[in-house]
């Protein structure tokens, strides 16, 4: 099994090079985009590039603020699932031409810091709860770019992203049962 810390480790340099390019007008690649772009298009991708980062950073934070390895295993999955769906994202945004924001939005940022500084059960049942808004947020722009966007690439990638969301909203929701929210 693949420990936490190698699972930070990676999150991590993700999320440096992720700030590193992001704000960079990516260069176009090979593939051909599916489709002109729209603007829910566009947001869709920022959404997703920005909850992506914010998961990486929630992720990276239980590390050392948990001992509930509920919580632990949840934070490995969303660490592992949104570092594949983050490489996507930008790939898709790059396709598109699509700048991509640095960091996380200002509340994402601001919300972490608040469970962050908490501690043992606190943090965990605050964790989750963050998770659970995040994903069912998540899960409402998803919907949007299936319903509304336009080029036929960055719908399929909100599409498959959904059963991962979905899964993680679940995990998220048993933990939350089993502490006893």
């Amino acid at each position: 099994m693949v420990s936490l810390r190698l699972i930070g480790a990676v999150a991590a340099g993700v999320l440096a090079a992720g700030a590193a390019v992001a704000p960079v007008r990516a260069a176009p690649v090979a593939e051909e985009p599916t489709g002109r772009v729209c603007l829910e298009d566009v947001k869709y991708l920022v959404r997703a590039h920005r909850g992506n980062l914010a998961e990486l950073a929630a992720g990276a934070a239980v590390l050392p603020r948990s001992k509930d390895r509920r919580v632990h295993h949840l934070a490995g999955m969303l660490i592992v699932d949104h570092t594949r769906a983050e490489v996507r994202v930008v790939a898709a945004a790059r396709r598109h031409d699509v700048t991509l924001p640095p960091k996380p939005t200002r509340q994402q940022r601001a919300d972490l810091a608040a469970v962050t500084a908490l501690a043992g059960p606190e943090f965990d049942l605050a964790w989750l709860k963050l998770q659970e808004k995040a994903h069912e947020q998540t899960l409402d722009f998803i919907d949007r770019e299936v319903a509304d966007g336009c080029a036929a690439d960055v719908r399929a990638l909100a599409a498959a992203t959904e059963k991962t969301v979905e899964a993680h909203l679940e995990a998220t929701r048993d933990a939350l049962a089993a502490i006893g929210d």
